[in-house]
């Protein structure tokens, strides 16, 4: 793949806040959209994995297993996967909305919506890890 780079529109730089991944449900290749955390969301996010973080580079699935409580662990997948949006046949729609789930597909499959939420987390927080040299394509493998 190659990096993206922000859009320009009429001479201003426009950055990149979403991108469409495919990931496998049930065996078949399903299109999500991610869309970027807002800067705020953002920052509270990279807060509450720094809190997790003793120090050391942890792998970030490890993290969200270990440090976080169990409340904590909801409140981000949530926040995350309100962020993603499933395309279907009538267009993209949201995979959580207001808490709650908007696409079923989604509600009984837990490895999928971790590996969305780790995904939405790489892609909201790519550009600040890429500076520490990580590759932005892919996003942080550890924090």
């Amino acid at each position: 793949m190659r990096k993206r780079m922000p859009v320009s529109l009429g001479g201003i730089m426009m950055r990149q806040i979403s991108k469409t991944i495919q990931i496998a449900v049930d065996g078949k290749p399903v299109t999500f959209r991610l869309r970027k955390l807002d800067a705020l969301s953002g920052a509270c996010l990279l807060r509450m994995l720094a809190r997790g973080n003793d120090g050391e580079h942890v792998d970030l699935s490890e993290m969200l297993f270990e440090a976080l409580t169990d409340e904590e662990l909801r409140r981000l997948m949530v926040v995350c996967l309100e962020h993603v949006d499933v395309l279907l046949d009538a267009g993209y729609q949201p995979v959580m909305q207001m808490g709650e789930w908007s696409w079923g597909e989604m509600q009984y499959d837990p490895g999928n919506a971790l590996q969305l939420t780790m995904k939405e987390i790489m892609w909201t927080l790519d550009g600040f890890f890429a500076e520490s040299g990580s590759n932005s394509e892919d996003g942080p493998r550890n924090i």
